[in-house]
């Protein structure tokens, strides 16, 4: 539907209804102001020349926004009015870009995103609802989304820097919502940096593991990276551009510390010890790309992993204690392997950054991976999604990661849907 139909469609539907609801709810009618003018002003409105001049962010998770509007009218050009429009935003086009736009636009840092954000409204929330304001009279809008299919580039510093469909133009559901987490501080002087160190595929088609690591380290701008690695079975599309990663780390601050296990160097089963399990080997990037692959390729060649479970949590202490100048320990791990050291946890002393690799198609995130993030303070990273706010969970508390459903307990997290 034409955008200028819908608005008169809603219109009409608001000022027919708009006094019958509100007899029904006393609070409502204080809150909105019903006026036979307001109504004949909308209506008025689709006469007039629109441009958006301005997107609020108003809400973060699912995000919503207040969308103002500046009205020309083709009989005095001169006169401006405006009016504004507030909803939710739809998912098409919504990627971590948009996402920090919209945590600058509020002088904050993006911490978490997702463009698939589980959200019901309660029967008391309003904020499935769109609010239309005109001459100061707000007035309820029975409609979900108001903006679509974001385009924005790695530096906007809001959603006005972005391109997007008209107001009202969308082919949404309602369960096609976006969520961002912002905090802190935004420093301006960061957004170039981005850029410049780009990680690109060197395939036509790349797998889904090797874009889950290429897009994640793309969205950040971690430095001084101390890369943990398993190294074991299937995992090598997931460090496929482990050149590119050395080469960039010769041009600035990125990978400095490579630390690859393959689960005890063959040792048998029976014979792994928790926390000695062995198989860790480990090289600077200024050594020069050969010693990386060679280092590489011995941990490969000493060890396969043997059986599924692995000594992630011990190679991620070896790392602590062997490079302590390592600000962002990244730990790039086989989703399907559950670590066998958990036990082990409290000994990490930083927060670890997990990188879910190895996530098959309408396969679950494995909840050890998010207990590692959670317990250590650090995130949680998949093709699509940063979950950088899982210490603002309580135990009980439920979070959407994929297409799983997860809640916190006592010990840790379970998968519930």
């Amino acid at each position: 539907m034409h955008s200028s139909t819908l608005l008169l469609t809603l219109a009409v539907l608001l000022c027919a209804t708009s006094i019958d609801g509100v007899q029904d709810n006393s609070g409502l009618a204080e809150m909105l102001k019903t006026i036979d003018q307001t109504c004949n002003n909308i209506h008025g409105l689709l006469t007039h020349q629109r441009k958006i001049i301005n997107i609020q962010v108003t809400k973060q998770a699912p995000v919503r926004v207040k969308v103002e509007m500046e009205l020309t009218s083709q009989y005095s050009p001169t006169l401006k009015q405006r009016f504004s429009v507030e909803g939710m935003v739809c998912h098409h086009g919504f990627d971590r870009n948009a996402a920090q736009a919209a945590c600058r636009s509020q002088k904050k840092n993006l911490q978490m995103f997702s463009n698939n954000y589980y959200w019901e409204p309660s029967p008391n929330d309003l904020h499935d609802k769109c609010y239309f304001e005109y001459n100061n009279d707000p007035l309820i809008v029975p409609c979900h989304f108001v903006l679509d299919n974001f385009n924005c580039t790695s530096d906007a510093t809001s959603l006005n820097d972005c391109t997007h469909t008209p107001l009202f133009q969308h082919h949404c559901t309602t369960d096609m919502h976006v969520g961002i987490g912002c905090s802190g501080t935004y420093d301006e002087t960061a957004t170039t940096v981005t850029t410049t160190r780009a990680i690109q595929t060197s395939t036509a088609t790349p797998t889904t593991d090797e874009q889950t690591v290429i897009d994640v380290l793309n969205r950040h701008n971690w430095t001084d990276i101390g890369a943990v690695i398993d190294v074991t079975g299937s995992m090598s599309s997931c460090y496929a551009h482990i050149d590119q990663w050395v080469a960039l780390s010769q041009q600035g601050k990125f990978v400095k510390y490579f630390v690859f296990f393959n689960d005890g160097d063959d040792t048998l089963n029976e014979n792994k010890i928790i926390g000695s399990t062995g198989g860790i080997y480990s090289v600077y990037t200024n050594e020069g790309i050969t010693k990386v692959k060679e280092i590489l390729n011995t941990a490969k060649r000493n060890g396969g992993g043997g059986d599924i479970p692995e000594n992630d949590i011990e190679a991620i202490i070896y790392t602590l204690s062997t490079c302590p100048t390592c600000k962002n320990i990244i730990h790039i791990a086989d989703n399907g392997a559950t670590p066998r050291d958990m036990i082990l946890l409290n000994q990490v002393t930083k927060p670890i950054k997990v990188l879910v690799c190895k996530l098959g198609a309408n396969s679950f995130v494995n909840p050890k991976l998010l207990d590692i993030a959670y317990k250590t303070g650090g995130s949680l990273h998949t093709l699509n999604m940063d979950i950088e706010t899982l210490q603002s969970l309580k135990v009980g508390d439920t979070i959407q990661v994929g297409d799983g459903t997860y809640r916190l307990t006592v010990n840790g997290f379970v998968r519930v849907a």
